[in-house]
């Protein structure tokens, strides 16, 4: 039984306990939140202690999820780290790569499992087109893509500030940024324009990017807060074929030379987010492969009881971060930015 201290209790944070409190080898022993009736409100429904600070918290706990704003993370994880604890963080990493960095070094001097949670590493079909892009099939990378708009008023949350959350960019296309990176590599070069479209917000509410990757391909993220119509796109074009989500929900697959056809997803996930194909049958199928349904928070905990790496470092954190500033910057400039080393 893995024993778990929440921090944070806003919206992700109960979103989290909702999904961790599903989980048989789980146990959220305390919650905690700056704002006291928050705390209080999702300790009564879990059957948990809540705290106001979180040091007192972290003597209730083996492993801690962090699901704070990023400004005020490097402390809480300074702290965690030095009593052991291990801990989940959600994106982004931080708001600068100094506090990055400081982040990086205190996992890695502490020894701590430490994951972030871009969760479209584990969600489809962002999870099967990754994999099957990994498994060659498609070829070469051509271009991919991400198109999701997401109803949201920041006038009512800290996402109103640009300072307090990196603007649409960082604080929801970093989800994108990170599966664009795991498809295409490293980022080289990026060009973008941002808006912001409604009165007292101050942050960046739509944001459009192109990308081009050190390895070659191009990379394109559009994303918005702002929704006049529902809109969700995403896409792999290789040099030996494409996928795509059409706007009926299902996912297309063609390859050169063969006819266009719906792709069996329950089939396809026995290709994992790394791209490992399962034990083939004999007439080539893919059978299954372990752990094929894994939620980010069952991956997480199966990392801590297992002794286990898991995805998404925060040195992956790190690069998705650079790569985000370098589009805001060149959302501010009208110009081409390199992403520096």
């Amino acid at each position: 039984m893995v024993e778990v201290g929440l921090i944070g209790c806003g919206g992700i944070g109960n979103h989290h306990a909702k999904m961790l409190s599903k989980m048989p080898n789980v146990k959220i022993t305390a919650v905690c939140d700056i704002i006291e009736d928050k705390a209080t409100k999702l300790a009564e429904k879990l059957g948990c202690e809540s705290f106001t600070h979180f040091r007192p918290l972290l003597d209730k706990c083996q492993a801690v999820w962090l699901c704070t704003p990023p400004s005020v993370r490097l402390e809480i994880i300074a702290e965690a780290a030095k009593a052991g604890k291990d801990i989940f963080c959600e994106k982004p990493i931080a708001l600068n790569l100094e506090e990055a960095g400081d982040i990086i070094r205190v996992v890695k001097e502490s020894g701590i499992k430490f994951m972030l949670g871009y969760v479209l590493r584990f969600t489809q079909p962002f999870k099967v087109m990754r994999g099957t892009y990994a498994s060659g099939e498609l070829g070469k990378l051509v271009n991919c893509w991400t198109r999701r708009y997401m109803a949201m008023d920041p006038r009512l949350t800290w996402h109103k500030d640009q300072d307090a959350c990196g603007g649409v960019a960082l604080d929801f296309g970093s989800h994108d940024i990170d599966w664009l990176m795991t498809v295409g590599g490293k980022v080289k070069t990026v060009f973008a324009q941002a808006a912001r479209v409604r009165e007292g917000v101050n942050s960046d509410e739509h944001s459009q990017s192109m990308l081009v990757f050190a390895d070659g391909g191009m990379g394109n993220c559009d994303i918005s807060w702002w929704e006049s119509v529902r809109e969700s796109s995403v896409g792999i074009v290789g040099t030996a074929g494409s996928m795509a989500v059409g706007r009926d929900g299902k996912v297309y697959k063609k390859l050169l030379d063969k006819d266009e056809e719906v792709l069996d997803v329950e089939a396809s996930l026995s290709i994992d987010p790394q791209g490992n194909q399962g034990k083939q049958s004999d007439d080539g199928a893919v059978e299954e492969v372990e752990h094929r349904e894994e939620t980010i928070q069952e991956h997480f905990i199966r990392c801590v009881e297992n002794d286990l790496r898991p995805q998404i470092t925060a040195e992956e954190g790190k690069e998705v971060l650079k790569t985000v500033m370098a589009i805001n910057e060149s959302a501010r400039s009208g110009a081409s930015v390199n992403v520096s080393d």
